[in-house]
């Protein structure tokens, strides 16, 4: 039985009608887009669960003539999304698609015949290798796993965010966790952070985009390391693969920096972190596989900030690495571990985003969003297409953390 609902809270960009099932019809009556986070709610109606594909949904529809929409996605099923980007590109719009190899659907195919696979072109479909990311090197051919663009994001140069038209807002980027699949909408739990009007960013994605096309189509090689990082106003774009550095782990370890004379994870006004100016870390992540990072959040909760977990996978072996360390008890208590998994739960974490409320680089009173589609295993830092995207700001932050208490409720009820 699947967790209660919490549709009105959990949705942040409010959307009047969506579409069924995988996406079929959607209401020409959208909001104007603004900067702000999306999500899915897989325990409510078509409505909440379809919350983010019809946010897409509305964004092609409203690209206006002239305007590009390039996106990068892992799987793309949604026929009714598919049929909105061909009539995109029918009024004149430049739609450019990378896909995954694994992204063999009915409705891929139909993109792909529809705007064709010239890179030259206007509109193109173009698919990575088999079995192979398209920028991203495999670091281990010998073994089992094979790396995959797994890439969430959408680019729009200008959209209404409506059919029905309305004021057009340049330079919009998307950056979701969601893969576009029917398990993703009514299973999972996913975000889609929307940033307007930030040209920096839009920039950033943008000659990134043009990196995975050029190593897509051979015309450069792939590379091992891609520590490319783009700060832009509030925002910060991170993207991989790594092969000397881990991100997620530089992003933890400047939590250490104290405050002042404070302990470290202490010094924090009230109404930031626990009551008593704790630094708070929140994770929700479909899988973690790197020691290093479980062994940090371990340090962190020992050294007082409070960590909370909500999963989905924990290690990729039958060593339980990941599960020893995290679950070892601190001087605070241990970290507080929620799996959500529908095998047990009805739903699962798809997400893969941390929340810092507290210090941040020596500053206390910080409320940032770390999201994207990079999950905490090896083989996205080392093998995978993958973009992180940091947004700093208190609003963006309150939206994620009550979709955190929401996904952790859904992991804690009991069967």
């Amino acid at each position: 039985m699947r967790a209660r609902t919490w549709l009105a809270a959990i949705i942040t960009v409010i959307v009047a009608a969506l579409p069924t099932a995988a996406g079929e019809a959607v209401a020409d009556d959208a909001p104007l887009v603004e900067t702000g986070p999306v999500f899915n709610d897989p325990t409510g109606d078509t409505t909440a669960q379809n919350a983010i594909l019809t946010k897409l949904g509305r964004l092609v529809q409203g690209a206006t003539a002239g305007s590009e929409i390039r996106m990068s996605i892992y799987l793309l099923n949604s026929q009714w999304l598919v049929g909105e980007l061909v009539k995109a590109a029918d009024r004149g719009v430049s739609v450019q698609v990378i896909g995954d190899s694994d992204s063999v659907s009915t409705a891929y195919a139909t993109l792909q015949n529809a705007l064709g696979t010239d890179t030259t072109a206007d509109s193109w479909v173009l698919t990575c290798p088999a079995n192979s990311a398209c920028l991203s090197q495999d670091p281990n051919p010998q073994d089992a796993y094979t790396t995959v663009n797994h890439n969430k994001f959408f680019l729009f140069s200008e959209t209404t965010g409506s059919a029905s038209g309305g004021t057009a807002v340049r330079d919009v980027v998307v950056q979701s966790s969601s893969n576009l699949t029917a398990w993703d909408l009514n299973t999972a739990w996913n975000d889609a952070m929307v940033v307007t009007g930030n040209t920096t960013l839009y920039q950033a994605y943008a000659d990134y985009f043009d990196d995975l096309r050029a190593a897509g189509s051979g015309e450069i090689p792939q590379v091992a390391d891609y520590p490319v990082e783009t700060q832009a106003g509030v925002a910060k774009l991170y993207l991989f693969p790594r092969a000397t550095s881990d991100p997620i782990l530089n992003i933890l370890n400047t939590v250490d920096d104290p405050v002042g004379d404070n302990a470290v994870c202490h010094g924090n006004s009230a109404g930031f972190g626990t009551s008593d100016g704790r630094t708070v870390i929140r994770v929700a992540m479909h899988q973690i596989t790197r020691v290093a990072v479980a062994k940090k959040l371990w340090e962190l909760d020992n050294a007082g900030c409070y960590v909370d977990v909500v999963y989905r996978l924990l290690d990729e072996s039958a060593s339980g690495a990941v599960v020893a360390q995290l679950a070892a008890p601190t001087a605070y208590g241990g970290i507080a571990l929620h799996k959500l998994d529908e095998d047990s739960d009805g739903t699962s974490t798809h997400s893969k985003y941390l929340l810092i409320e507290g210090t941040y680089k020596g500053v206390p009173d910080q409320k940032i969003v770390f999201t994207g589609s990079h999950t905490y295993t090896v083989r996205a830092l080392q093998g995978n297409d993958e973009a992180l995207l940091k947004y700093a700001d208190a609003t963006v932050h309150d939206a994620y953390r009550l979709n955190f208490w929401h996904q952790r409720a859904a992991a804690d009820v009991v069967q």
